[in-house]
């Protein structure tokens, strides 16, 4: 019997793997992939706090970003970058960021099971107990559900709230900051991105509540891409983004982490930063039932009660504004940009930050001309 099983080995299953395993616990990794990081639908994008704070590894990034430049739907646009120049985040090759993270639980001592597709989950008095599609069986003390989204093999719950973020490959002239791109026709009540990874290559897609596949297609071939666009690689990737969480993100003998439990940002839709936090949260919490030889719902409570604390607020605040953002017509966005390029934009240099955004949303709302255009 293992000490701890964890259910996927995406960034987050991988790093509590490696936070228990690095104290000394018998840790199991289940992926259902033959490859860590295959079929990733991401971006790639992370903070230079995310890789400061976690000792993440910086092998896995490609490039810097320096700066970001948001697009009205009639083609202004306001671009952001810091006082001094320097870099706001960093864009990793996320299928080597996965396995990179992976290879630290296993350099700790932890175990790696792949191709082990999780069929049935059971809870007993003495057990958490995972059957895998091959017919395997595995048992541990305690277990931690980091499948990403899925409809979760234990609770048969998934987030509440959801999106679909889509994306291809590709190769684009003149690319070198992130571009973000608003209005109706493009990505209803959310935006499109273009991400530079190597030279001309980039990452292009979008957020959106239906039919994301064919609002990508109409995207690429908009005036404002098609002329840019030398090189498609037409294989699409799509997948849901939770942008509010489950009801209930621990039981008897088990927690739920990362993307499962609905730790995203209902802003931009970026989990890695809040997912690594909880993380820490849980293997913190795990420890102690461990040593205190107790797995039951009322000590692994204190896993919710923590990232709930930490995190909250935070995704309250985005969730609030991603509906007020999602009720704008295209003329208001223009004037949202129009007011973000000069009479918001000193809040906007005071108060961003990567990773929390609260601060910064606050003090947008509170601006009169914004209070205006959102009608609060």
């Amino acid at each position: 019997m293992h000490d701890v099983i964890i259910v996927g080995a995406g960034p987050i299953g991988s790093y509590t793997a490696y936070l228990l395993a690095k104290e000394g616990l018998n840790v199991a990794i289940l992926e259902e992939h033959s490859t860590i990081g295959e079929g990733v639908n991401c971006t790639g994008l992370v903070s230079i706090r995310c890789f400061k704070n976690f000792d993440l590894p910086e092998e896995t990034i490609l490039r810097p970003i320096e700066a970001i430049k948001a697009f009205s739907p009639s083609g202004n646009y306001v671009e952001y970058n810091t006082d001094t120049g320097s870099t706001l985040a960093y864009v990793v090759d996320r299928g080597l960021f996965e396995s990179e993270i992976a290879r630290m639980a296993l350099k700790e001592g932890a175990t790696l099971y792949l191709k082990a597709r999780v069929k049935k989950i059971n809870i007993t008095d003495d057990a958490f107990r995972v059957e895998t599609e091959g017919g395997n069986e595995f048992r541990s003390k305690v277990g931690v559900v980091a499948t990403g989204f899925e409809l979760n093999p234990l609770t048969s719950e998934r987030p509440e709230e959801f999106l679909y973020g889509v994306q291809i490959d590709g190769e684009l002239k003149e690319i070198r900051d992130i571009e973000v791109y608003f209005g109706r026709k493009i990505a209803p009540g959310s935006f499109a991105w273009v991400v530079p990874t190597n030279g001309k290559s980039a990452k292009i897609g979008l957020i959106t509540g239906k039919n994301p596949a064919a609002y990508l297609k109409d995207f690429l071939q908009s005036p404002l891409i098609t002329h840019r666009l030398e090189v498609c690689d037409n294989q699409i990737r799509c997948s849901p983004i939770p942008i509010k969480g489950i009801p209930r993100s621990y039981g008897e003998r088990f927690v739920v982490v990362g993307e499962a439990a609905g730790q995203v940002k209902a802003t931009t839709g970026g989990g890695i930063y809040f997912g690594l936090l909880c993380s820490e949260i849980a293997a913190e919490t795990i420890l102690k039932a461990s040593h205190q030889k107790n797995f039951s719902e009322a000590i692994l409570k204190e896993y919710e009660i923590k990232w709930k604390n930490r995190l909250g607020p935070e995704l309250k605040v985005g969730y609030y504004l991603r509906n007020l953002f999602s009720r704008l017509s295209d003329r208001q966005i223009d004037i949202l940009i129009n007011l973000a390029s000069k009479d918001v934009f000193p809040v906007i240099r005071e108060r961003a930050d990567f990773d929390w955004h609260k601060g910064l949303i606050i003090s947008l709302l509170q601006h009169t001309p914004l209070k205006r255009l959102f009608k609060i």
